[in-house]
């Protein structure tokens, strides 16, 4: 009985399954000497992943951002056809003069009806935009500033996707995206965290912000003052 048992212990599964490590040491697809990453950064990054539990997709999908634009807007939005407007009515003659008898008296002018003012939506344009290139780690897809001539913009992130890592934000910074990883943490506008290294994403962008100064959207990490992708917003 006991050489069975051992018998089937012997062949019995021994099943893990482990995910890939998030980072390895070596050079980044940036090919840029600021870019690689050391055994130290490597290992410090995969064990602060494990602590935080966070999965190596992380992804999201939003919508277009609702925006208001401004009230006398008259231009609709993509793929919303603007309302008609209204038909004036046509003013009632007046009837000819007559004489004024015991059996008939003055006929009363018409006054002209007033019509409503047409609705419309507003217009959302692509103010500037650029595509992410590689920094310490391989991102791609577009950066897009969104405007309706309100005053209000967004930053939206397309076809995005880059490596999970801990403490991403997005940032706006004045560093060209080919400059120095320790340059894009200098002069930024931090517009939060990364929702999600995989998808869509919008992000408000302050009102009143210059965008030529800060014209390059940067995936920082904060913990490890490293930049996952770039891209240089360019207008027109």
């Amino acid at each position: 009985m006991f050489g069975f048992f051992a018998f089937q212990t012997y062949f019995q599964d021994d099943e893990v399954d482990e995910a890939l490590p998030f980072f390895t040491a070596g050079p980044a697809p940036s090919g840029m000497a600021g870019d690689e990453t050391t055994a130290e950064m490597a290992d410090a990054m995969n064990k602060a992943m494990a602590e935080l539990d966070m999965p190596m997709t992380d992804e999201v999908d939003e919508p277009m951002p609702d925006m208001p634009g401004p009230a006398t807007s008259q231009v609709p939005k993509p793929g919303v056809e603007a309302p008609d407007p209204a038909e004036p009515v046509e003013e009632t003659q007046p009837a000819e003069e007559t004489q004024p008898t015991e059996e008939t008296q003055p006929t009363e002018e018409t006054q002209p009806t007033e019509t409503a003012p047409a609705t419309t939506q507003p217009q959302i344009i692509v103010e500037a935009a650029g595509s992410f290139i590689d920094r310490s780690h391989p991102t791609e897809g577009s950066a897009q500033v969104l405007g309706d001539g309100s005053g209000q913009r967004f930053l939206r992130l397309e076809d995005f996707r880059t490596d999970n890592g801990p403490d991403l934000n997005v940032y706006l910074s004045a560093a060209p995206p080919d400059a120095a990883a320790r340059d894009f943490d200098d002069d930024f506008v931090d517009l939060g965290d990364l929702k999600g290294n995989v998808g869509s994403q919008n992000y408000e962008i302050p009102v009143g912000l210059d965008l030529d100064h800060y014209s390059t959207v940067a995936i920082w990490c904060v913990r490890f003052g490293v930049v996952f992708g770039a891209a240089e917003l360019i207008t027109g």
